[in-house]
């Protein structure tokens, strides 16, 4: 069988007659190999619920991805079953190696498994010094457009959310002079008696009423505004 994998119900059935050593310090993990029976697409994974091998589906972002696309129709492979830590991080780096699991588009990992936690810091790391297998290659999706564009059709996820990231670049900042909606000084009458302010604004907050009420009664298009008579200064 290809990858060196072995049945899981084959494995499950040595399990029960496997003397597993009693370790405080590394748990015995299983090396998987998970094949997209739909696509083809592979996985090579690590896990240490090994009476789950068969119902572990994988973790790594751009796997799941394709699992919530093409459904979980997936096949399990086991590489082994290691009982030392040792053993295992250089089965898995030698695998990971061997089958370019992430320079190969066959496989959608994305760092190579070391078989403690995907993938180890700094030198720990088998990628560590190495250039990025993706360095210069396009992102498939930028630039498409029409049908070609995976979001061809479907809403924006920002649809009915505010922007925030405008104000907040903002915030605090002083607003440069000049900069903003010309204000316009008003006039209201009652009783009268007139009262001035600086904007429209300012009035309505001086009535208590929105902004529109005010400015109708500058436009004309409305007589009075909370028992005022109202129109801008330069009208005089």
């Amino acid at each position: 069988m290809p990858y060196g994998q072995v049945l899981v119900d084959t494995v499950k059935d040595s399990l029960n007659n496997t003397f597993a050593p009693a370790s405080s310090v590394f748990t015995p993990t299983a090396l998987l190999v998970k094949t997209h029976n739909k696509t083809g697409k592979k996985y090579f994974c690590k896990t240490t619920r090994l009476d789950l091998l068969d119902k572990y589906y994988g973790s790594g972002v751009v796997w799941k991805k394709h699992i919530k696309k093409h459904g979980k129709d997936i096949s399990t492979g086991v590489v082994g079953i290691y009982y030392e830590k040792d053993r295992c991080v250089e089965a898995a780096l030698k695998f990971s190696e061997e089958w370019k699991i992430i320079e190969s588009n066959e496989w959608a990992n994305v760092i190579y498994e070391n078989g403690l936690d995907g993938g180890g810091l700094g030198e720990a790391n088998a990628m560590y010094g190495k250039p990025s297998p993706q360095k210069g290659v396009k992102r498939p999706n930028v630039g498409k457009s029409g049908v070609d564009n995976p979001m061809y059709g479907k809403p924006s996820a920002m649809r009915g959310k505010k922007n925030l990231g405008a104000s907040l670049a903002h915030k605090g900042r002083k607003r440069p002079e000049g900069a903003g909606k010309k204000t316009h000084a008003v006039i209201g009458t009652k009783d009268g008696v007139e009262y001035c302010f600086n904007s429209v604004s300012e009035a309505a907050k001086f009535i208590g009423s929105h902004r529109a009420s005010v400015h109708k009664c500058c436009t004309g298009k409305q007589k009075t505004g909370m028992g005022y008579t109202w129109k801008y200064k330069e009208q005089q």
